[in-house]
């Protein structure tokens, strides 16, 4: 799409989504100058629709405890809460035997799968993972508490995806000796690089393996559209989770989905009240063999009403439209950053919403000070929680560097850890950051290190920067 179009779409499809103060929010910058923040952190948090704003301070007004009350607003906020659950089952294409369980964020929600996969298959599991993941979905499955896991790391291609090809092989391997519990653990979009695997097809692959898949989709589910598919169709996601505040309802709300058969087999993540029938002589406890088995106490309902109003506003825009328009604000992006002497991108096109980035000589973290600084761009600068792909996308020069960087980590000197700047977009941003980012990062390119290291002071330690107060 041409810049144009482009804006005409931002201005009628998009704009009245997000309120004027979140939109048109300004900063100070280092000149003492003032200018409108723009927003390239949305992998980390998205900013909340007018309409998830609208339905929480309702619901602040109007909510009463849900499970419990026998007043009115009690039974209304019940219904509502119960409600969502079926709306997002609809919106991720689940069927009515899986359920919808509420956590607190994605990592919540991998680590409640975790724990329950342990006590219900012990010792006999098999994990496999891909060296995209994110921390979250590798060490709950990694210091599973009910026994040592066995890990395996998807094999890849000559492009760098998830050698899907390759992966029967490893399923197989181990299995003449036992009857392994498989589950591949992979996510649906990485949040460096925004690779998407193909889910479905791994899906086939470890079913017809006797495996399970599980999905973290929290950078995915914003985008484009996630689709389990039916219980009895090969290429079904078995478990997914995401989180809200990824897709613009608040922080404070996860989603874990996922068989039924599954779940009422294996005792609760937690355990106390709501979530059991009854409690006989001695502790004889009764369970209801229910979704509410898995949500004890008084949960986050604000949390969740908003998540639901967030869907229902994706819905009403239609993530055909998302995903059209986000493609080609990125590709305004990434094309012009293409051209910047100095820049080095660490993808050959752009996957997804995100670009990871560096300029030639010039700290990551510092980067992103002055993108923020200089010029009111928030990016992210780092490892971002995927420290095995970093080091793949950046390789220590010397075999020892990463044995250095992990005597320096243990002593809190995390300054030689490798990382990159990125920048996130999505359905918030209009044309005009993308352009703006390609000016600041040409600019900033074009001036060097040379320049900037007498105007900020770097953190020993933790190898972030700041301005040197004289050059204030």
């Amino acid at each position: 799409m041409f810049e144009e179009e482009l804006n005409k779409i931002w201005e009628q499809q998009f704009r009245r989504r997000f309120s004027e103060r979140a939109l048109e929010a300004e900063m100070k910058l280092l000149d003492g100058s003032t200018t409108r923040i723009v927003y390239l952190d949305n992998a980390a948090t998205t900013k909340p629709f007018q309409a998830v704003k609208k339905v929480v301070d309702k619901s602040l007004d109007e909510y009463g405890s849900v499970h419990r009350g026998s007043g009115h607003q009690s039974k209304r906020t019940t219904q509502m809460y119960e409600s969502a659950r079926g709306t997002i089952r609809k919106f991720v294409g689940a069927s009515s035997e899986n359920y919808v369980i509420f956590t607190n964020n994605t990592t919540g929600a991998i680590n409640q799968l975790a724990n329950l996969w342990e006590r219900h298959f012990g010792r006999d599991s098999r994990f496999y993972f891909s060296d995209e993941e994110h921390s979250s979905n590798a060490l709950p499955w990694a210091f599973s508490p009910a026994c040592p896991t066995v890990w395996n790391k998807c094999p890849r291609d000559e492009q760098g995806s998830i050698g899907i090809s390759k992966l029967p092989e490893m399923l197989k391997i181990g299995d003449a000796r036992r009857n392994w519990k498989k589950l591949l653990a992979v996510t649906g979009s990485s949040n460096v690089t925004g690779y998407q695997p193909k889910i479905h097809e791994l899906a086939r692959v470890v079913h017809d393996h006797n495996g399970k898949i599980f999905v973290d989709v929290c950078q995915l589910i914003p985008h484009r559209k996630v689709d389990m598919c039916s219980d009895d169709d090969p290429d079904h996601i078995d478990f997914l989770a995401f989180s809200g505040h990824k897709m613009y309802a608040p922080l404070g709300v996860g989603v874990l989905v996922g068989p039924k058969q599954f779940f009422d087999n294996v005792q609760p993540y937690q355990m106390g009240g709501g979530n059991i029938i009854y409690i006989a002589e001695p502790m004889n406890v009764v369970r209801g063999n229910t979704v509410r088995d898995h949500d004890p106490g008084t949960p986050n309902v604000i949390g969740v009403l908003a998540l639901e109003a967030a869907i229902q506003e994706l819905q009403d825009i239609g993530m055909k439209n998302v995903h059209e328009y986000e493609s080609s604000l990125v590709r305004l992006a990434f094309d012009g950053l293409q051209q910047i002497r100095g820049v080095t991108l660490y993808i050959p096109e752009h996957y997804g919403t995100v670009i990871p980035f560096d300029i030639q000589d010039i700290p990551h973290k510092l980067v992103a000070e002055i993108l923020d600084q200089e010029y009111g761009i928030a990016t992210r600068a780092g490892s971002f929680c995927t420290y095995a792909l970093m080091r793949r996308l950046k390789p220590f020069e010397n075999p020892l560097g990463w044995n250095k960087t992990l005597r320096e980590a243990q002593e809190g000197i995390t300054t030689k850890i490798p990382g990159i700047v990125r920048a996130s977009f999505s359905i918030f941003n209009r044309p005009e950051d993308a352009k703006k980012l390609v000016d600041a990062v040409g600019d900033i390119s074009k001036k060097g290190f040379s320049y900037y290291k007498e105007r900020y002071e770097m953190n020993q330690r933790d190898g972030s920067w700041k301005p040197i107060s004289s050059h204030i």
